[in-house]
C-alpha cells in the first residue's frame, strides 16, 4: 500500500519518539536509544515540523530495522509507532480506519523485510488501538475487530508465508 501524498503529520518524529518511550513498561537503554534515533531520521517537511506521508514510511522501516538489530520487543516499537503517528495526524476523527490501515501495512512491511517478531508486533498493534480507542472515544470491540482485518488483509498481501505466520500470531477476538 502506498501512502496517499497529501496526507500530513504534526511533529511526526517527536510523537513516535515520545510514544515509543512512553510505551516501554520498564527501562531499556536500547529502546531508549531508538526512540532517540527516531528524532534524527532525515524526511522531506512541507513546513517546520509538519512530514509528508513519505516521512512515515521510512520512520517506520528505519526504526523496525534498527529495533530488529539490537533486539528490541517489537510490541513496544510497534506500539510507540501506532501510537505517535495517529497522535500526530491532524484528520484523525475524519480517516481514523484509513490511517490505522495504512500504519498497519507499513508496520507488517517492515517486520516482514527486517524479519522482526510477527508475534510481538501484532501484540503492539492491537495493544495500541485499545489505547487509541480509549483516548480518540472509538468504539473499542469495532476498532479491534476492524484492525484484525486490516491486519490480517496486509499480511496476504505480502504473501502465504508471511499471512500464516501473522494469522497464528493473532489472539482469537471473539472471546
Amino acid at each position: 500500500m502506498t501512502l496517499p501524498q497529501k496526507m500530513t503529520f504534526k511533529n511526526l518524529k517527536p510523537a513516535i519518539a515520545d510514544a515509543i518511550k512512553e510505551s516501554c513498561y520498564k527501562t531499556d537503554a536500547r529502546i531508549y536509544n531508538i526512540a532517540n534515533e527516531v528524532r534524527q531520521i532525515a524526511t522531506f517537511s512541507v513546513e517546520p515540523g509538519v512530514e509528508i506521508a513519505d516521512g512515515l514510511a521510512k520512520i517506520v522501516d528505519k526504526t523496525v530495522k534498527d529495533a530488529v538489530g539490537v533486539g528490541c520487543d517489537m510490541s513496544v516499537i510497534v506500539k510507540g509507532i501506532l501510537l505517535g503517528a495517529f497522535r500526530a495526524s491532524p484528520f484523525i476523527r475524519e480517516e481514523a480506519h484509513k490511517t490505522i490501515r495504512i500504519l498497519i501495512d507499513e508496520i507488517l512491511q517492515s517486520i516482514k523485510k527486517h524479519n522482526g517478531d510477527v508475534k510481538q508486533a501484532v501484540e503492539g498493534i492491537l495493544t495500541a488501538i485499545v489505547i487509541i480507542a480509549r483516548e480518540f472515544k472509538l468504539n473499542m470491540q469495532e476498532a479491534l475487530i476492524i484492525t484484525k482485518e486490516d491486519i490480517l488483509s496486509s499480511a496476504q498481501s505480502k504473501g502465504p508465508e508471511f499471512a500464516d505466520e501473522v494469522k497464528a500470531a493473532l489472539p482469537n477476538l471473539d472471546e
